[in-house]
């Protein structure tokens, strides 16, 4: 649709322009033939006579819309304000040449010229054809054309002025390009028509993308065509079944938590009063794997949707601190920002991120260093290790939750599911690849804010 409205305008505008082109192409082509008309009686007639006789000859030349005055000076070129024509002189000086008239120079210019200001000017140039003065009052504006003439035979200049009414081309515009006319005013209407419905799905939209990053959101108005209100009444409907399902799954999960904490604390007690055996310590490290389960779902269920509002990050900072804080531990992590960049995102949300990822650097890889750069809108930050890496047909698996990948010790396998969740709930995507020169890549992208 726009592609169509577009090319219409373009066509439309294009068609306007033309006609304007035509309608002051045809203003000049009269302006010449009226020029070359007049001036091949007049230069002809006063090329025979002499030099000295030509002042007087010329006063004989005096109809209604031109007057001829002799002059030292060329009037066409000093002209001020006045628009220079030297195709046109050119042109009628061939024409007069062409007719066996000398012609050492020729020039032609006009002007508009005020008839309600300049009235005195006009009317010591042109009379009526009953010798009358020309009557200026009903007239706003003259187009006066000099036509400057030099024969090669005298040194004085014979300047021919016509006047012309300075009609406006607005109404013949309007009269030549009424079919371009009505279909840009219909474009105007159509565009308009079609903002006014595209409205209420452009917020529809905006609400998609909030709902998918954990905001809340009211319902949207039903409002626009009858379509267009079915589609907003479902959607509607469909955001409060997600609501109402993702409650549902906080509350849950919530209370799971809550009430599974109590009875494993309680068995570990009870295990801790026992003889120490082999069997008890198997049942206290299956307490405790247990025990850090559900302390994972907790934090799953807490951080990956409302755990703290959307606020604008210096992800440069937040990279600073977290390495800094690695290097204290004794770590060997580095830090490399090509670019900065700044997210709409959770803090918390965010800081558990990138320090899951750095630890499972540090765990695995060794040495680690963290890059922060862009890619077109997105904010790119790269945690590369020098470890053995992960087998290809797993990198995917083990964003999955309770995958450890053969992991020894203790952990849950909900790590990189809470990091996947987190960085797709604000927006963005996290992968995992095998470095060429050996090691593990984990890149998350985010988009920017879009006033950074």
């Amino acid at each position: 649709m726009s592609i169509v409205l577009i090319s219409w305008a373009i066509v439309g505008v294009f068609s306007v322009v033309t006609d304007v082109v035509q309608i002051r192409s045809s203003r000049a082509e009269e302006i010449r033939n009226r020029g070359d008309a007049f001036l091949a009686q007049v230069v002809s007639t006063l090329a025979r006579v002499p030099p000295d006789d030509r002042v007087e000859a010329a006063l004989g030349f005096f109809p209604a819309e031109w007057s001829v005055r002799v002059g030292t000076q060329d009037a066409a070129t000093a002209l001020k304000n006045g628009r220079q024509r030297p195709n046109m002189a050119d042109w009628l000086a061939a024409r007069l040449e062409h007719r066996g008239i000398a012609v050492a120079d020729l020039s032609v210019a006009e002007t508009v010229i005020d008839a309600r200001e300049d009235q005195s000017a006009l009317l010591q140039l042109f009379k009526s054809h009953a010798g009358e003065p020309l009557d200026a009052k009903s007239v706003d504006a003259f187009l006066v054309s000099v036509f400057s003439v030099r024969l090669e035979d005298d040194e004085d200049w014979l300047n021919c002025y016509l006047l012309m009414q300075n009609k406006s081309i607005a109404p013949l515009v309007v009269v030549g390009s009424i079919d371009s006319l009505v279909a840009l005013t219909l474009l105007c209407i159509l565009a308009f028509l079609i903002q006014k419905v595209m409205r209420p799905l452009s917020a529809m939209a905006v609400n998609a993308e909030l709902i998918g990053r954990g905001e809340e959101v009211g319902p949207l108005i039903e409002t626009g065509a009858i379509d267009i209100r079915h589609t907003i009444i479902a959607f509607n409907r469909m955001e409060a079944r997600i609501v109402l399902a993702l409650e549902y799954k906080t509350t849950l999960l919530r209370s799971l938590g809550h009430d599974l904490k109590g009875p494993i604390a309680r068995m570990h007690d009870t295990i801790e009063k026992l003889e120490p055996t082999a069997p008890k310590e198997q049942l206290l490290n299956r307490l405790n794997t247990l025990s850090e389960i559900v302390n994972s779902v907790t934090d799953l269920n807490r951080e990956t949707h409302h755990d703290g509002d959307l606020v604008r990050l210096d992800l440069r900072s937040l990279i600073e601190a977290l390495v800094e804080e690695q290097v204290d531990a004794g770590r060997d992590v580095t830090y490399t920002i090509e670019q900065s960049a700044i997210v709409n995102g959770r803090h918390n949300a965010l800081t558990r991120v990138l320090r899951n990822l750095l630890e499972n650097a540090v765990k695995y890889g060794g040495r680690t260093n963290v890059t922060l750069t862009r890619v077109d809108d997105m904010a790119a930050i790269r945690i590369d290790d020098e470890g053995p890496g992960i087998p290809v047909e797993q990198l995917e698996t083990a964003f999955e939750p309770f995958q450890r990948l053969g992991a020894e010790g203790p952990g849950s396998g909900l790590g990189l599911a809470i990091v996947r969740t987190i960085v797709v709930d604000q927006g963005g995507t996290v992968s995992l690849e095998n470095r060429p020169g050996g090691g593990l890549r984990a890149s998350v992208f985010l988009p920017i804010d879009k006033h950074n």
